[in-house]
């Protein structure tokens, strides 16, 4: 063989090996490599992307997957890497991409607009991040977008009305940013919208009533956003609604009296810390699957008579603590009755009622509560006569709060079977007597708040029972 048929051969391997080593990592697309390659340069630890290199298909890529068909990127997903840096442009050039995912990392900067040309993108993940600027409105020519996830960032600016054109749009969640301007009217455009969440913005206006036009609604959590208005009657039918959480604004108005049968899948509601007035409507009780409910800071009055027998699933109970006005009984003194109605709510964990002028005794029917039961506030009322003793049943309790009422008579020696108790608080009563020998069986008491009451101070301590960093105040009225 001779010389030049030698080299002639040489070159070709060398040509070959060069080739399949590209070959290797661009799979015959440059435009996806380079696009990649151009993501990992502006990323400041690029050491979470160790396996980002020549030596594999990109494909074979930590976090990124490539269809079948053409071996194009079609998923990168790079969820808590701990990856550093900004949003390449070039991402934009990965026009295959149906999922792109960069959750809980700490990009910064501004999210680039030529992700708009990602025609194909059906999810769109930066949460969790420090991205800052604005939403860009180009994202709406992401005509194939299902879910929008931006919340937890430092994004500014207003909602883009341009996101509206989002037809196939189910999820958008925006929430923790510092978002202004309102909730575009023409968003409720986007018929196809599952969930909404905008909490803490400082958005400011009122809730549009063209939001009624989305039908498919499950989520609508608008929290801490400086809304002010009522809440439109076309709100009310969204009859999918599982979770509607509007606490911290300026609302007003009342609540229709048939919410009940107009939301009946309702399991999270949560409208505390408004101006609504009006009476708690009792078909809240048809809501059979409600496991949440606060409503409290608000201004609402009349009696509450809900029938919590029909909500076997409620965890959370808090009515009280209203601003400019409370829910208060008629005199009658049985404001507590509605306590009956819950010995069948079998996973309640806490109850909270205070500051609203309830009056009454305390039914024995408080010890028929689930022994789930951690937190019992029915502090700043009109509550009188004796403790019950069947108050020692509740033996899950962590927080006890009695205070600012008018209760008689002996501390029973059942508060003795708490045995989980940590807080205390029954001061501005009028307690008297002795303090039963029993609290010093209470190893995990560390507030106990006596104070303001015609008690014996003498406590009888068992040596080693009762925890070395307790607070106690016994000092008499």
């Amino acid at each position: 063989m001779n010389s030049d048929r030698i080299t002639f051969l040489y070159s070709t391997l060398v040509i070959f090996l060069i080739t399949n080593t590209i070959s290797a990592s661009v799979g015959g697309n440059e435009t996806d490599f380079q696009a990649l390659m151009g993501f990992k340069s502006m990323i400041r630890n690029e050491e979470a992307l160790s396996s980002w290199n020549a030596s594999f298909h990109f494909c074979d890529w930590s976090g990124v997957s490539c269809g079948k068909r053409h071996r194009r990127v079609i998923d990168v997903s790079l969820e808590s890497q701990g990856l550093e840096g900004s949003l390449s442009p070039h991402v934009g050039n990965l026009s295959f991409l149906r999922f792109f995912s960069l959750w809980n990392n700490s990009f910064q900067g501004t999210i680039p607009h030529e992700l708009g040309r990602l025609s194909r993108l059906r999810v769109l993940d930066l949460r969790f991040n420090k991205f800052n600027g604005i939403i860009p409105s180009n994202l709406s020519r992401c005509s194939n977008l299902e879910r929008l996830g931006l919340s937890n960032n430092k994004l500014v600016g207003s909602i883009p009305k341009e996101i509206s054109f989002l037809s196939k749009l189910t999820h958008f969640v925006i929430a923790r940013n510092k978002l202004t301007g309102g909730i575009p009217r023409v968003l409720g455009n986007i018929t196809s919208m599952e969930v909404f969440s905008a909490a803490e913005n400082p958005l400011g206006g009122s809730i549009p009533d063209s939001l009624g036009h989305w039908k498919s609604l499950t989520g609508f959590d608008c929290g801490r956003c400086n809304l002010s208005g009522t809440i439109h009657h076309s709100i009310y039918n969204l009859s999918l609604l599982t979770h509607f959480i509007l606490p911290w604004n300026q609302l007003t108005g009342t609540l229709p009296s048939s919410l009940g049968a107009m939301l009946p899948h309702l399991e999270y509601f949560q409208l505390w810390g408004n101006q609504l007035t009006g009476l708690l409507p009792p078909s809240i009780a048809n809501c059979s699957k409600l496991y949440h409910l606060e409503m409290q800071a608000n201004s609402f009055s009349g009696k509450l008579t809900i029938d919590f027998a029909k909500l076997k699933d409620i965890r959370v109970i808090s009515l009280g603590g209203y601003v400019n006005g409370n829910i208060s009984g008629l005199g009658e003194g049985d404001d507590m009755r509605f306590i009956d109605t819950l010995k069948n709510c079998s996973k309640l964990g806490t109850l909270q009622v205070f500051n609203s002028k309830f009056q009454g005794v305390l039914p024995t029917s408080i010890g028929n509560l689930s022994g789930q039961l951690y937190h019992l506030i029915l502090a700043e009322n009109n509550l009188y006569g004796h403790l019950p003793s069947s108050i020692g049943n509740l033996v899950g309790l962590t927080t006890l709060g009695l205070s600012d009422n008018r209760f008689t008579g002996e501390i029973p020696s059942t508060i003795g079977q708490l045995q989980n108790l940590q807080s205390a608080d029954l001061y501005d009563n009028q307690f008297s007597g002795a303090i039963p020998d029993s609290i010093g069986n209470l190893s995990l008491l560390i507030n106990l708040d006596l104070s303001s009451n015609r008690l014996e101070w003498h406590i009888s301590i068992k040596p080693g029972k009762l925890s070395s960093s307790i607070t106690i105040a016994t000092c008499s009225q």
